[in-house]
């Protein structure tokens, strides 16, 4: 039996990304009496080198998409200009208009539109001023009362009038006097109907109706005292 040479194989082909077989058979004769010459051939597959275009390219950053949120509505007082961010703050601003002062001082009966003024107002029953203007020595209960003071040794006013453009070292101030150019006087006395821009001018006029209630009852009391006689 004789048997072809093969043929050398050539040298490899340096190649990026290759899918490479060598694929021997042996091809065998249909059986038969006879004998034959088994031929022994090498087939070899071809290399097709498949490339990806986009390969050598540098691959691109997704970009990240950036959602804008949308500003919530701002809660508008229908009673004066302003707004606030949430409608609990402003349930406690119409506070200032109606007059409502549900927080109440169970030690003198002073009444407050908010929780945190009446947890403030305790410390004066307390007796705790933890804070001290290192200019004067006057002391304080809370550092915002300390700041609101120290503007006045500093000459600050940053709250000033749209109107008249005065200014003012505190807010409440400002407020008052900004009642004084609209005619804003919510605080309306029961006896004489009087009105009045704040509750505390309300407060202080009530007391003269009530020195004059007990000057009449003295002198009611002294004339039924001199008809006994």
């Amino acid at each position: 039996m004789h048997k072809r040479p093969s043929n050398p194989s050539p040298p490899p082909i340096p190649i990026l990304n290759p899918v490479k077989k060598h694929i021997k058979f042996k091809l065998f004769p249909v059986m038969s009496t006879e004998p034959e010459e088994v031929e022994e051939v090498v087939i070899k597959c071809e290399v097709i080198e498949i490339s990806d275009e986009n390969e050598e390219e540098t691959p691109k950053k997704k970009k990240r998409i950036r959602k804008r949120s949308i500003p919530k509505e701002r809660s508008k007082c229908d009673l004066c200009p302003k707004t606030f961010t949430t409608r609990y703050e402003l349930k406690k601003h119409k506070r200032t208009h109606t007059g409502e002062r549900p927080y109440m001082c169970t030690v003198c009966g002073k009444t407050y539109t908010q929780l945190g003024h009446l947890n403030i107002h305790k410390l004066s029953h307390e007796g705790v001023k933890n804070f001290n203007c290192s200019d004067c020595g006057s002391a304080f209960y809370t550092k915002a009362d300390l700041d609101r003071h120290e503007r006045i040794h500093l000459g600050i006013k940053p709250y000033v009038c749209e109107i008249c453009s005065k200014s003012f070292t505190q807010k409440n101030n400002l407020v008052m006097h900004v009642k004084m150019h609209v005619g804003d006087r919510a605080h309306q006395c029961d006896v004489c109907n009087k009105r009045f821009m704040t509750r505390s001018k309300l407060t202080l006029h009530a007391k003269r109706h009530e020195k004059t209630k007990k000057v009449k009852n003295n002198l009611d009391a002294i004339e039924d005292a001199l008809d006994c006689c």
